[in-house]
């Protein structure tokens, strides 16, 4: 509870000194780009990250980490304390001389200067606050709660600025900041003794383990890799989104904030709603399929949103990228946490992050040194190509996992994975002692039969096919093609004839798993085991 305040908190002073930054450096001013001036904006505050992200990474494994948190909060409120000062008696309409522009560029990259300290310790943090079984829906409180102060931060933040003073707006994100950071000094995290890397160590060479770690697990690389490639995405995204306010759907030029921020609300709103999706979904062990499905919906909602001219329409676009967005980040986070060992946890999660940022200044440097007559038109075209190519990642990696699994066919792992998918989030499926099944050689599973959904229930959980042992009637001439696949056992009731036994003998010789109801028939009034049939 203690984080989710903080982060509260934290998210919503985010929001107040992006929105005032904008009017600060012109954006009103006839003949701006919107674009532009948000990727400046961005551009400078991300600058730091691509060295300190490291450092973060390494000061994380090795000091506490809530007064990491604390420490990077409390000197974002003193430099936004800055920024209060320099715009003394500014209204929303005017803009800091031009050749002071350098100022509120170096405002924002010093207030990055401590993001880029706080977010891999927070990342890494967060497993020490809950247990791996709840990761994923701690992450998806996290992004729930992150969400909502991000929206009221742009719907109050924008009011503020625009109605009251930008210097006001400052003002609120640097105590929002101050309040946030002493909330990590009441944490509590569980201390692993093994997390912290031996002291004679040099930076250089905990950096470079981290490093190889990630080239070494193939499943953390390329979670990384989609990282990368979602929040390169998302920044192209976020132009696009000023391009449109200002452009794309003929609004007045006085109302572009409003619009901006209304459309960025819902993308937050979208997140809020996956994050709530997740809490009640809880699909911790096909994360990967739903994190490549939720990137091939962020694609299609982008192309969509590209092509469509009208604000309504965009509107509930852009709720639907944010929706799935946010799946996407929720699973690729929960699934890195849990792959890492924490003791390198905060440098692997460091390099993360750099490599985010890299992707994030080049992409913002680009569109801020666009020429601004043309900075916002050509975001659409960038936003189409951004959304082909992550709705193609996104099939390419659903296609991938559903036919990859520890089955020998194609077609039975994709029955595999749906079937798992199904019981997991339908039925919320839970199992305990898997590992007690070996993983080679004959196998009988003998069971208690209380619903027709058992055989299915307990595929789900083993990774080897099983060979059901069914009655004859029972295999139904709509489903052969599944018939032909699980290869099932059939018998009839007449007791007389033996050749099903041998079957089952000679499915037992070639290392089978073979799943038998010794009840002989489902359980309906007691859960008892009933005398085998």
């Amino acid at each position: 509870m203690l984080m989710w305040s903080s982060v509260a908190a934290s998210g919503f002073g985010d929001r107040m000194i992006q929105l005032a930054a904008e009017p600060m450096l012109g954006v009103y001013e006839p003949g701006a780009s919107a674009a532009a001036i948000q990727a400046g904006v961005a551009f400078f505050f991300f600058l730091p990250y691509l060295l300190l992200t490291l450092v973060g990474g390494w000061l994380a494994d090795r000091l506490p980490r809530k007064w990491i948190m604390l420490a990077c909060d409390e000197g974002r409120a003193a430099v936004l304390m800055l920024a209060f000062v320099m715009a003394a008696k500014m209204t929303t309409a005017q803009a800091i001389p031009a050749e002071y522009h350098w100022r509120v560029y170096l405002i924002m990259a010093a207030t990055g200067c401590f993001a880029a300290i706080f977010n891999p310790a927070r990342t890494a943090a967060l497993p020490q606050l809950v247990p791996v079984r709840d990761l994923q829906p701690a992450n998806a409180v996290l992004a729930a709660i992150t969400i909502v102060a991000s929206l009221i931060g742009y719907k109050i933040g924008g009011h503020i600025v625009e109605d009251v003073s930008v210097q006001r707006g400052v003002l609120v994100g640097a105590l929002c900041y101050g309040i946030s950071g002493l909330f990590f000094a009441f944490l509590k995290p569980v201390s692993h003794a093994a997390r912290r890397p031996a002291a004679r160590d040099p930076i250089t060479r905990q950096l470079v383990q981290a490093f190889t770690y990630i080239r070494r697990h193939a499943a953390v690389r390329n979670l990384v890799v989609l990282d990368v490639l979602f929040w390169t995405g998302s920044w192209i995204v976020a132009a696009a989104i000023a391009a449109l306010a200002r452009t794309h759907y003929d609004l007045p030029t006085w109302e572009y904030l409003s619009s901006k921020t209304t459309m960025m609300a819902l993308v937050g709103t979208g997140i809020l709603a996956s994050s709530l999706t997740m809490l009640l979904v809880r699909t911790r062990r096909e994360s990967g399929l739903v994190a490549m499905l939720a990137l091939l919906g962020a694609g299609a909602a982008m192309l969509l949103l590209a092509v469509c001219r009208d604000y309504a329409a965009g509107l509930i676009l852009a709720q639907a990228i944010g929706f799935m967005g946010g799946l996407f980040l929720i699973n690729v986070d929960t699934l890195t946490q849990s792959l890492t060992p924490d003791g390198i946890r905060g440098r692997v999660f460091g390099l993360r992050s750099m490599l985010n940022t890299l992707a994030t200044v080049i992409i913002n440097f680009i569109i801020w040194r666009l020429p601004q007559s043309q900075a916002d038109r050509l975001m659409i075209p960038a936003l189409a190509v951004t959304a082909a190519l992550l709705a193609a990642v996104g099939i390419w990696g659903v296609c991938s996992m559903l036919m990859r699994g520890p089955m020998d066919r194609p077609g039975l792992n994709v029955m595999w994975h749906v079937i798992r998918l199904y019981c997991l989030v339908w039925h919320r499926l839970e199992w305990r002692g898997a590992h007690e099944v070996p993983a080679r050689g004959p196998v009988i599973l003998a069971a208690n039969h209380t619903t027709g959904l058992d055989p299915m229930l307990i595929q789900a959980s083993q990774p080897r096919l099983v060979r059901w042992v069914m009655l004859r009637k029972y295999q139904y001439r709509l489903l052969n093609f599944a018939w032909r696949r699980i290869a099932p056992i059939a018998v009839d009731q007449n007791g007389r004839d033996t050749t099903q036994i041998r079957q089952v003998i000679a499915a037992l010789r070639e290392d089978a798993v073979v799943g038998i109801f010794p009840e002989g028939g489902l359980q309906r009034e007691h859960r008892n085991l009933q005398p085998f049939a």
